[in-house]
């Protein structure tokens, strides 16, 4: 029995009400991408040193580059460029043993001299050590003694400071090199993702819109001269600069932290918004798509099952954006960049879990029977097929990429330029959509037909709709996911997701129409 209008008023501005306040309650995530080069590996290309090539960091300044990745030097990377000295140990004794030194005297063994005492000062205090200590001018310059089996390679010596200081003063941000990935700058957190010079357009574009605050890092081609990798990233940046998002960060100081217990339960809200978001948005668009379909039926039944069918996909979407949209507003915008992929994850699995159990609770005495009977060939047939289904679902690029759709779109340069951000929302496009709408024609056949009073017109050759809308969870599941988790701009992730939906349902009316060729190819009167 439907709820009473004034209850669906009220829920509704309840509903408009909590996402209302929650949009108060955080402020608007910032979005920047810093392009960056590693200082190492652009100076190999002109033969010279960091600090020695102004010119280089002026002109990648001018280009757009917005930050220069530095590797901290070791006491060992000082000792190999002769900054400094290194007297081991074995070395001083083998020096007194030969007589060379006398008994005593010259330098003291696991020590270290230069003549530039600024150079011993950038070394850690790990160098010395509670065994070690610092002595005076020794043979005109300074000399420090190592603490007991100290490793030269793991005692940090911090940046170089002339090229600390030519990089600064042509505008760039000097950042320290780091495996993992994210990193802070200015304070911010970064997600760092590395790309060839090379990349092409899809790639690039990817890499900037995945996160809200991208640290993008252009590496340059094997084998190619300073000139031609400059070249390249002039046309890298190009499409960087496209994207509009600014390489700059804002002033403005991060909001003060929440209270424990706000963060609890925005917390819970996030991962229940997850959990219900997709399976409220099918309820939606099965409630469209019957509503739609008794006006057909009255004014216009020859268009069935295509203006019902769109309105239950139109529902679905707009249902799941909405979901997406008070999803990204109800943590905070490091907190929900932090967890991204675990929530991806349980957003795209749990629907379908929910959904699969209430579908098919019915049938939980067939299932357990089915389950004690002796293993046929077709239950290894349909574990295959699962198998591959759960490979394509947690390794979606090696999946597209072994079954060549991946290369097939690449090959095509225009489409790939214009659908850049497809991998994002491959579950949609190719099997959330085209099945929402098998299983809303599928429904609004079986319920016409009973309405008329037979079966004679309902389908056969896979004609369960249970199954078909399990699988079609993924598709308002994945608009959740890709709006709710912040990496892209929402107004880019709902765009892209009503260009997804249209795809999918054209996909979807192909599969449909293949589907009846098969059931009528199939059970059709034979004489």
């Amino acid at each position: 029995m439907s709820a009473p209008r004034p209850r669906r008023i009220l829920l509704v501005a309840l509903a408009a009400a909590a996402a209302t306040a929650v949009w108060q309650a955080w402020p608007v995530l910032e979005r920047a991408v810093l392009p960056a080069v590693e200082a190492e590996a652009f100076t190999a290309l002109t033969g010279r040193t960091a600090a020695s090539t102004p010119e280089l960091w002026e002109r990648l300044k001018a280009m757009g580059i917005a930050a220069v990745v530095l590797r901290e030097e070791t006491a060992a990377d000082l000792a190999a460029r002769g900054a400094l000295l290194h007297f081991s140990r074995a070395e001083v004794e083998k020096w007194r043993a030969l007589g060379l030194v006398a008994a005593g005297g010259g330098p003291k063994p696991d020590s270290l001299w230069t003549k530039d005492a600024r150079v011993l000062a950038r070394l850690h205090p790990s160098a010395t050590g509670p065994g070690g200590g610092a002595y005076g001018a020794v043979a005109g310059g300074w000399a420090l003694e190592l603490a007991s089996g100290v490793d030269l390679a793991r005692v940090p010596a911090g940046f170089d400071p002339e090229t600390l200081a030519v990089v600064s003063s042509a505008g760039l941000i000097p950042v320290m090199a780091s495996t993992g990935p994210s990193m802070s700058v200015a304070g911010r957190r970064f997600w760092v993702r590395s790309l060839s010079v090379a990349a092409r357009p899809p790639e690039l574009l990817r890499a900037v819109n995945g996160r809200a605050l991208r640290l993008l890092i252009l590496k340059p081609s094997a084998g190619v001269g300073l000139d031609d990798n400059l070249e390249r990233l002039r046309a890298a940046l190009k499409v960087v600069k496209s994207a509009g998002l600014p390489a700059v960060l804002s002033s403005s100081a991060p909001g003060a932290p929440a209270a424990r217990l706000e963060k609890v339960v925005r917390l819970f809200l996030l991962y229940a918004i997850g959990l219900l978001g997709p399976l409220l948005a099918v309820r939606a668009g099965l409630g469209a798509e019957r509503t739609v379909r008794r006006w057909v039926a009255a004014h216009a039944e020859t268009a069935a099952p295509v203006p019902e069918t769109l309105a239950g996909l139109a529902a679905a979407w707009a249902t799941a954006s909405a979901a997406g949209l008070l999803a990204a507003m109800s943590v905070a915008p490091g907190a929900r960049e932090a967890l991204a992929r675990s929530w991806t994850v349980w957003t795209l699995s749990a629907p379908l879990v929910a959904g699969a159990a209430a579908l098919f609770a019915s049938e939980g005495r067939a299932l357990r029977a089915r389950w004690r009977a002796p293993l046929r060939l077709s239950d290894l047939a349909a574990a295959f097929v699962l198998a591959l289904a759960l490979f394509g679902l947690l390794a979606p690029r090696a999946a597209l990429r072994a079954t060549g759709i991946w290369e097939l779109v690449d090959s095509l340069p225009s489409v790939a330029d214009v659908l850049w951000w497809w991998p994002w929302r491959w579950r949609e496009i190719l099997i959330g959509t085209p099945s929402l709408v098998l299983a809303l024609i599928l429904i609004g056949k079986r319920e016409t037909a009973a309405r008329d009073g037979g079966s004679d017109n309902a389908p056969k050759f896979l004609g369960d709709p249970r199954g078909w809308l399990v699988l079609g969870l993924l598709g308002p599941a994945g608009t959740v996911a890709a709006i709710g988790a912040g990496g892209a701009a929402p107004t880019l992730s709902v765009a892209h997701g009503a260009v997804a939906a249209a795809i999918g349902a054209a996909l979807g009316f192909l599969l449909a129409g293949l589907r009846a060729r098969i059931d009528i190819w199939v059970f059709r009167p034979t004489p």
